[in-house]
């Protein structure tokens, strides 16, 4: 075995089980005796390793070696191994000297010198071992002193830094309480969110940090809470201003009502346009918008609405803050529209209140939709807005019927038309309250027709159906300017007193049909409806009803009295409102507030029409009644032998009567009515004389024959001078003479033949011309019958020649007027013939 090898195999330390530490020892071990077989192994050879035992080097090499043995507290255990060494190569030293004894003695010297310095060495070691102790004592000790300093200002460090730490936290969590409370919720929310994502992640290790990351959802609740809180202390606030702020918007609308009524005034062209037309709009463009919401009287805060708009969203809550202030808003419409509304015609201040309520909250609706569109939605507004609308005329409805004024409907009108305008000028539709407004107009249209029909009765009950006698200029005036009616005479011209052709009930009626027309459009007034033409429409129909059912029907109620005079009275009224009817017609068209696709038609003027004629007929009824009644004490003596001198005295008394009709009830009649008038009563007249005279006995006498000829002359000559002074002498021109003598009464016939009222006799006349002409067998001559007796009937003239003729003179004539009747007369058996012509027909 070679040096190498043995010196290898006695270096081995022996591996002996043990703790941990006793692993690490002979690790340590292991390393400095493997330090120490890599210095030996360098001088391999043996006199290399006693030289270099005698150099510098060796020791340098093996100074490491000795201070790990120091270090490791292994000194003992190195200077064994060393020994051991020694011991080793001793023999190995012995064994060469064996060989080579001069090598051996040199060898001997080295080794001597060896020991001699191992013995240093150790003492060396020793003494570096002993120091090297004590220094690495001193060293541990600062080293361990050192790792405890740094340890502790580690710790003191991080103490510091976590402490630092929490103070930011404690501080942030303290000024997010303080925001809390100063109500900067905004801040405090972005504060809490900064805390729970950053800040309390450096200090989870914290049990406060635990606590604070739990009370963050709480103090975010807390936040919420009180933004709620807030926003309903807000909401009440508003709730109190509310009614001022729809007053405000109100009194704005008047305001710019006012500066278009007086535009319109200076242009009348600009009537057909409404307040918010675009006409309107755009000729107001100059004028500055008002906020009612900020202004001088008011301020509304809107921040507290859209802090908790904010504050919710960023919460996350914004669908619950949606559907609680959508709620909040239907609690708040409740309260402003009451269950019930009460208000009366001296009262109306409830209503006035209520809709100034209504107003602000819709103007509050207007402005939080249009900055909040996420909470407010147009939609929801509308739906709101014409769920009160609705409510609206359900609260008014009820109160309508108890009024009894309708000043107070108008007025309530004036009140929903500055609410229509002013909520169409913040865009809220209001389709609903244009058709309510329509309903009221109707409401209001009857109570005037009603006020209007009691007004009328009762004038037409003091009404004294007399022409209007008028002493002062100032009421003439005033009855000229209401009265559709157009005097004959300048105004200079007229003196006074005069009289009017109409009663008193015509002028009254005018003006309260000027008055209802007025209030009618007073109605509608700078107020658009939702269709145009509405207002002229039911104004047309309600107008139409007024004067046909009320007016006309009431007069034509009033014809069937018998008071001639009240008759003669009512038909000329009737004839002046058939005028205004048609000058109201005219001036609906004129004054229309709209562009009219068809003129306005009043049915009233034909209804007038109708009346007038059935008053003329009604007339003619009672002259001819009254006719009838002196006819019924005409007594004449068919068979008297006794001529009169003078006419009947019923006949008297009847020319009298008409004369005197004439002459007062029937003077302010149209000439042509009272023409008819004359016609229709002697036509009456004449058709009943000769019905008497046909029904007379079996004879006439000549003398009975000549009086009723004397009672006929009378008439045809007060027919002949009607209307002229010589009527008054009509009884001194008839004597004896004029009615013996044929040939004048045919004179007289053929001259009057074209008058009118003179025709009416014709059939009588010709009748007595016939009876006593001395030639009766005239009339069987076609020509002379033609031209003297063409309005006889031939059963007439057979049955009246039978009554008067003597018999022998009958039979004669009887036998022609037999041949002549077969002419005219349908075939028939001759017997059958001459009994209806004896019969007269």
């Amino acid at each position: 075995m070679s040096l190498t090898t043995s010196v290898t195999l006695t270096m081995a330390a022996p591996t002996m089980p043990g703790s941990v530490g006793e692993s690490t020892d002979n690790e340590r071990t292991q390393a400095m005796m493997q330090h120490l077989q890599e210095v030996l192994l360098l001088n391999s050879d043996p006199i290399s390793l006693l030289n270099s035992f005698e150099g510098d080097d060796y020791l340098e090499q093996l100074a490491p070696v000795v201070e790990d043995a120091v270090n490791a507290n292994h000194v003992d255990l190195l200077i064994d191994r060393l020994a051991s060494i020694t011991a080793q190569k001793e023999i190995e030293v012995q064994e060469l000297c064996n060989s080579n004894q001069h090598e051996y003695t040199k060898a001997v010297q080295q080794l001597a010198k060896v020991k001699q310095n191992s013995e240093l060495m150790r003492v060396g070691v020793l003494s570096i071992n002993q120091n090297l102790q004590q220094s690495g004592r001193a060293l541990v000790a600062r080293n361990k002193m050192l790792l405890d300093s740094r340890g502790a200002r580690k710790n003191i460090d991080d103490a510091t830094t976590a402490l630092r730490q929490c103070l930011k936290v404690l501080n942030m969590t303290n000024k997010i309480h303080e925001m809390i409370e100063q109500k900067k919720y905004f801040g405090a929310l972005k504060g809490l969110d900064d805390l729970e994502k950053n800040h309390i992640q450096e200090v989870a290790q914290f049990e406060f940090a635990q606590m604070i990351r739990k009370s963050v959802p709480v103090m975010q609740a807390t936040i919420k809470d009180d933004v709620i809180a807030d926003l309903q202390v807000w909401l009440v606030s508003v709730h109190k201003v509310t009614p001022q702020i729809g007053r405000i918007a109100f009194g704005v609308t008047e305001s710019r009502r006012r500066r278009w009524k007086k535009k319109v005034d200076q242009n009348p062209q600009l009537r057909f346009y409404k307040l918010n037309s675009a006409v309107q709009l755009a000729m107001e463009d100059g004028h500055d918008e008002f906020d009612p919401l900020n202004n001088d009287a008011i301020n509304v805060d809107l921040t507290p609405f859209y802090e908790g708009m904010h504050i919710c969203s960023a919460l996350g809550v914004l669908d619950e803050f949606r559907d609680n202030y959508a709620l909040d808003r239907i609690k708040e419409q409740d309260t402003i529209l009451p269950p019930s509304l009460e208000f009366t015609d001296e009262d109306i201040a409830p209503l006035e209140h209520l809709l100034h309520g209504a107003c602000g909250f819709a103007i509050v609706e207007r402005a939080t939709v249009r900055k909040a569109y996420r909470v407010r939605t147009p939609e929801s507004v509308s739906e709101l807005w014409e769920s009160m609308c609705q409510r609206i005329a359900h609260l008014i409805d009820p109160v309508l019927p108890t009024l009894r004024n309708p000043e107070t409907l108008l007025r309530v009108r004036t009140l929903l038309g500055l609410f229509i305008q002013t909520m169409e000028g913040y865009e809220f539709s209001v389709t609903r309250l244009h058709s309510y407004m329509l309903t009221l107009f109707e409401n209001y249209s009857a109570f005037l027709k009603q006020r209007f029909a009691e007004e009328f009765e009762q004038t037409v009950m003091e009404d004294d159906y007399m022409p209007m006698k008028i002493n002062q200029r100032d009421l003439w005036e005033k009855i000229i300017s209401i009265s559709w009616y157009k005097p004959d005479k300048d105004a200079s011209q007229v003196k006074f007193p005069c009289v009017l052709p109409f009663s008193q009930v015509y002028p009254l009626s005018c003006a309260e049909i000027r008055n209802f027309v007025s209030q009618h459009y007073q109605f509608s007034d700078e107020f658009a409806e939702q269709n145009p033409g509405q207002i002229e429409a039911t104004l047309r129909a309600n107008l139409d009803e007024l004067l046909v059912e009320v007016v006309c029907r009431t007069l034509r109620d009033r014809l069937r009295s018998s008071n001639r005079e009240e008759i003669v009275q009512i038909f000329i009224n009737l004839e002046y409102f058939e005028t205004a009817a048609v000058e109201l017609q005219q001036m609906l068209n004129e004054t229309a507030t709209t562009h009219l696709d068809e003129p306005i038609t009043l049915l009233a003027s034909s209804a007038f029409a109708d009346a007038r004629k059935l008053a003329e007929t009604r007339i003619f009824e009672l002259v001819n009644s009254k006719v009838d009644d002196f006819l019924e004490i005409a007594d004449y003596d068919w068979d008297t032998k006794t001529e009169r001198t003078a006419p009947s005295s019923y006949l008297s008394d009847m020319i009298n009567f008409l004369e005197s009709l004439v002459n007062s009830t029937l003077v302010n009649l149209p000439k042509s009515i009272t023409s008819f008038i004359y016609f229709d009563a002697f036509d009456h007249l004449a058709t009943s004389l000769l019905d008497m005279l046909l029904n007379a006995g079996r004879r006439i006498s000549k003398a009975a024959l000549l009086n009723f000829n004397r009672d006929i002359c009378y008439l045809e000559n007060f027919v002949g001078n009607i209307g002229s002074p010589s009527s008054k002498q009509r009884n001194g021109t008839q004597n004896g003479s004029s009615i013996d003598s044929p040939n004048k009464i045919k004179h007289r016939s053929e001259e009057d033949a074209d008058n009118s009222l003179l025709t009416t006799f014709t059939e009588l006349r010709q009748t007595i011309d016939l009876l006593l002409s001395p030639n009766v067998e005239e009339y069987n001559n076609t020509e002379i019958r033609m031209r003297k007796y063409g309005r006889v009937k031939p059963q007439n003239a057979a049955a009246l020649v039978e009554k008067y003729v003597l018999v022998s003179i009958c039979q004669l004539v009887m036998c022609e007027l037999t041949f002549l009747y077969r002419i005219f007369a349908p075939p028939a058996t001759p017997s059958r013939t001459m009994k209806r012509f004896r019969r007269g027909g």
